[in-house]
């Protein structure tokens, strides 16, 4: 006949006796007498490299000469098992020959529930959670769908220390000021804004955000502020991956998008659910879109702004292509916030988080050579010629003179500067199908009406 085998591990703050009285409740004699135990058979084997336990029902106990996990015909066998000699966690195995019954497979589904109520615990643990035992339900139902999950801690209001926190952006202070205003504060203090809201209008509306839109070329700091606003917020950051809501099933991917909505509206605070690269699946609607597209799109619509939305949940969304948005999504956006490519000083400000060996003087030169490059390029032209320096040392080609002999110099940073800017000069060019025009324009890199464009020498290279 053949033998069924279910085996999971034990979570290591799962408790084994706590386990073990569990199956015992679930699967044993039940005892008359005293009306409240019972009965299975229990035999341990100990060993220099192992631990293991069976229980079986008393109707069919082993010879004390049987091996273990071999149960009779019929007869379900639970193993437990525990390395001594590895770090692997303890295993349970449920084997039986032939079909569990529905009283077994209740005691399986048991274990499992118990084994995953202990992991919950587990994140209770971890100090100062913000959620009610309520909501731990509906995390671990986003958590098991793949939605990351930010700001389970109390907020790090002002803390310099955390985690990531405003001083880890350079500039950007009227967008932090915008968020602040727009999001952080509304959700720290929403009392005051219903107050003046009933104050102002003849019938009450909260004036509290639904979404926000980020909006900016790539590498402004788009996504490291809604991880600040994880940090301080107060309640939990939602960040939905692309792959979490797409699936080649006909309706599920608009079904799993609805369930990360609702999931996130069973929070009792409430939650922020974040969407980075909007633009891959809420483009303008046309005769071209795809029909799953289309089917999301009039999902996050009606969330955002509609008779499914409980305004419990604040979106913020986030693009560097808002031209390709679809126009109805952009008007339900309270607020849009602009990041564009750092000035001057917010350069200077970026490179000395990534060059603090650097003089001022050298700090101003090197940010001058960075201009029109986003604060991603900016730190990746540092790593670059951190790189390379720590080559030179170990190829003993470095010239070590000087108070800062063993760090790069400002020559490094500005050759690796000019590297980059030949690189998306390069990736522009390359694309032998657009015709170069130049405008004696001022602007920014990016994306406008007549095509990509990128600043060279105060001239703009527009490429169609």
């Amino acid at each position: 006949m053949l033998q069924i085998t279910i085996k999971f591990q034990i979570p290591p703050n799962c408790e084994i006796p706590l386990l073990i009285a569990n199956l015992v409740s679930s699967l044993g004699l039940k005892v008359e007498d005293n009306g409240a135990g019972s009965d299975m058979v229990l035999r341990a084997w100990d060993s220099a490299v192992a631990w293991q336990l069976t229980l079986s029902r008393p109707e069919n106990p082993k010879e004390s000469g049987g091996s273990p996990g071999q149960p009779d015909e019929g007869d379900l066998c639970v193993l437990l098992f525990r390395s001594l000699i590895s770090s692997d966690k303890p295993e349970i195995e449920f084997i039986k020959r032939g079909s569990f019954s529905s009283k077994e497979l209740d005691a399986l589904a048991s274990a499992l529930q118990l084994a995953g109520q202990n992991r919950t615990v587990e994140r209770k643990s971890r100090g100062d959670n913000i959620l009610k035992p309520s909501a731990e339900k509906s995390v671990a139902s986003l958590e098991a769908m793949g939605v990351r999950i930010y700001g389970l801690s109390e907020p790090n209001l002002g803390d310099s220390k955390a985690e990531i926190s405003w001083d880890n952006i350079a500039g950007y202070n009227q967008q932090k000021r915008d968020i602040e205003d727009t999001i952080l504060l509304a959700l720290q203090s929403p009392g005051v804004y219903d107050d003046i809201a009933r104050g102002t209008r003849s019938k009450f509306e909260s004036n509290r955000p639904r979404a926000v839109l980020f909006e900016g070329p790539p590498g402004t700091g788009k996504t490291s502020c809604a991880r600040v606003i994880a940090n301080q917020a107060g309640v939990p950051l939602l960040y939905v991956p692309l792959e979490v809501v797409m699936s080649k099933y006909y309706g599920e991917s608009e079904r799993l998008l609805g369930k990360v909505f609702s999931l996130a509206n069973e929070i009792p605070n409430g939650a922020i659910i974040f969407l980075d690269e909007i633009d891959s699946f809420a483009v303008t609607r046309d005769n071209e879109m795809h029909e799953a597209t289309r089917r999301i799109l009039s999902v996050l619509l009606r969330q955002i702004d509609g008779f499914e939305q409980e305004k419990k949940v604040v979106v913020i969304a986030a693009t560097n292509r808002k031209q390709d948005l679809d126009p109805a999504l952009i008007s339900r956006f309270d607020s849009m916030i602009f990041f564009g490519l750092p000035d001057q000083q917010t350069r200077q400000e970026i490179v000395a988080q990534y060059a603090k060996h650097l003089t001022k003087s050298e700090l101003a030169e090197f940010a001058k050579v960075t201009e029109e490059m986003s604060g991603r390029d900016i730190r990746d032209v540092c790593q670059q010629a951190e790189r390379r320096w720590a080559s030179k040392i170990i190829r003993g080609q470095a010239d070590k003179d000087g108070e800062n002999g063993s760090l790069p110099p400002l020559q490094e940073y500005t050759e690796s500067a000019m590297d980059r800017r030949r690189a998306l000069l390069s990736r522009l060019s390359d694309q032998s199908d657009r015709k170069p025009v130049i405008y004696m324009l001022i602007g920014t890199f990016g994306r406008s009406e007549k095509g990509e464009m990128l600043v060279v020498g105060g001239k703009i290279i527009t490429f169609r």
